[in-house]
């Protein structure tokens, strides 16, 4: 039987990956969309979508491996 510390702690480590994740997508995403505006590039959703996921993708893994460096070591 799980205690309830137990759920807070997963629950917890659950929002921060999403944070992680949803926190990069959307400033890379940002990012990309200002300087597509500055050079005035018409890029379609779908771009910013992709760009999204993969970096949301790309910072979730490494913070991942940062931590498992971390407690490894």
């Amino acid at each position: 039987m799980l205690s309830s510390a137990d759920l807070h702690l997963e629950r917890a480590l659950f929002l921060a990956t999403l944070m992680i994740f949803f926190g990069a997508g959307f400033l890379c995403m940002l990012i990309v969309f200002i300087i597509n505006s500055v050079q005035k590039k018409k890029k379609k959703g779908l771009y910013y979508l992709l760009v999204f996921l993969v970096s949301g993708i790309t910072v979730t893994s490494l913070a991942a491996v940062y931590f498992c460096m971390l407690f490894i070591k």
